[in-house]
């Protein structure tokens, strides 16, 4: 395999993987208005509390394999380009930052998860300052 062709299978999962992205996103913010929805309302169900904890968790688990499936594609084509016996300077810098922390599947995309469903929880479980 060349390197323009590695570029390109690359290029065509991150793209697939970006509509995926998208919708995580959506369903991200939809999490957010059911957490403010129960902050607002401070005498919410029971069922209703663990109901969309149940959501934040799905969201939360299905965004982060969406990033995990990022951080393999980004990984998968740095592996190769590293094979190959003639890199260019782009094929080079991949290789070099295809380990930083900051990548998609890398350790920061676990703090980042977990930030957003802890919010979500806490905002669905938490009191509100208004009484």
């Amino acid at each position: 395999m060349t390197e323009l062709e590695i570029w390109n299978v690359m290029q065509m999962g991150l793209i697939s993987n970006a509509m995926y992205f998208v919708g995580m996103v959506l369903m991200t913010w939809l999490g957010f208005r059911f957490a403010a929805k129960m902050r607002e309302e401070q005498n919410s169900e029971l069922v209703g509390k663990i109901l969309v904890s149940a959501f934040y968790l799905m969201v939360g688990l299905s965004f982060f394999n969406v990033n995990m499936i990022a951080g393999d594609i980004i990984s998968t084509a740095a592996y190769s380009m590293a094979e190959l016996e003639v890199k260019s300077p782009a094929a080079i810098n991949l290789i070099e930052i295809s380990n930083s922390p900051a990548n998609p599947g890398n350790p920061l995309t676990y703090v980042f998860h977990i930030l957003i469903v802890g919010m979500q929880l806490l905002m669905t479980w938490g009191k509100s300052a208004k009484t």
